[in-house]
């Protein structure tokens, strides 16, 4: 029988506790595709995909590169939908 290692989840830890701006580090992680659709559609499609794009490349909008991969984390894209609704400027 193979050793496997025993896997946990964070459910038994307290919660970690970030400063403003900080990522969660377990946080789900979206293409920026996904990451547009889902903005797309809780703003009412306010925001075309080219305006999310150059708010990835300009750094406007927190985002990863895993290899030659681009991720938003979910928390940074609901921020984002929330300063839209808002109306705050970017």
């Amino acid at each position: 029988m193979a050793f496997r290692p025993k896997v946990s989840d964070r459910a038994g830890l307290p919660p970690v506790s970030l400063r403003s701006g900080e990522v969660h580090p377990h946080a789900p992680l979206l293409s920026p595709t996904n990451a547009w659709r889902i903005l797309h559609r809780r703003t009412g499609g306010h925001i075309s995909r080219s305006t999310f794009y150059r708010w990835l490349d300009s750094g406007k909008v927190y985002s990863l590169r895993i290899g030659c991969r681009m991720y938003v984390p979910w928390q940074v894209l609901q921020d984002v939908i929330s300063r839209c609704m808002s109306g705050e400027p970017f």
